[in-house]
């Protein structure tokens, strides 16, 4: 009996003792790996937007889908010690359509011809599409570490914009009628926006502080100023 409880004895000291050496072989080993304290925030992102529209003519409202897209990546420069601050500065794609009740078309000398469709104008779709490529500036704080990687996040800045494509899009009774890289449409658009977040999904607003068409573009002697406003959910992924 007494042989039996040494010979227990034993082999409980010596599966402590190889559990010991295993757990300290595994600090060890994490003690080992190099943490980078020169991380950046280097991140692709992609983002989608509900999109409103302000400063419209009277009794123009939101009509069909009215939303966008983008994609891109960001470089991260940190600009502190502890690299919770940085600047970030980007490229990438969006794609943004608005639909409305305000007929969009252009006459034979480039001019735009506007009108508002009223409740009693029977149509399928109305709508304004723009293609872009866009570059971010941005400053970004985070309350990351160089072994955190989930983290809280706030980035505000502006994201210039350039059009390489748009089109206005009218459907009834079955016809289409379009008008492609609208005379009066203005190309350079310049964005605020401002960013809130947590790990990888980050909540996102911005508006524009470009007027979408020049200061020709009226309707009744009112002038057109769109400018829109995107409420959405941007990712940010390595």
């Amino acid at each position: 009996m007494i042989a039996r409880i040494l010979f227990i004895g034993c082999l409980l000291l010596t599966s402590l003792g190889v559990s010991g050496q295993d757990l300290g072989q595994t600090e060890a080993v994490k003690d080992s790996v190099p943490v980078d304290e020169k991380y950046r925030e280097d991140q692709f992102y992609f983002g989608l937007t509900y999109n409103l529209l302000t400063d419209t003519p009277a009794n123009v409202k939101i009509r069909g889908f009215s939303g966008g897209a983008r994609f891109g990546f960001v470089r991260d420069m940190p600009i502190n010690a502890q690299r919770t601050l940085a600047i970030g500065l980007g490229a990438g794609l969006g794609f943004n359509r608005y639909g409305n009740t305000l007929s969009i078309a252009e006459d034979a000398n480039d001019q735009l011809v506007l009108q508002v469709l009223d409740e009693e104008t029977n149509f399928e779709s109305n709508r304004f599409s723009v293609y872009h490529v866009e570059v971010p500036l941005e400053l970004r704080w985070r309350s990351s570490t160089p072994t955190e990687f989930k983290f809280y996040r706030v980035h505000t800045g502006v994201i210039f914009s350039y059009a390489y494509w748009n089109r206005a899009t009218f459907v009834q009774d079955g016809t289409r009628f379009t008008f492609d890289n609208l005379a009066q449409f203005n190309p350079f658009q310049a964005e605020a926006f401002l960013l809130l977040g947590y790990n990888t999904i980050n909540f996102y607003a911005a508006y524009n502080f470009t007027a979408f068409f020049d200061s020709e573009a009226k309707l009744a002697e009112e002038p057109v100023n769109f400018r829109p406003l995107k409420l959405g959910i941007l990712f940010y992924f390595l």
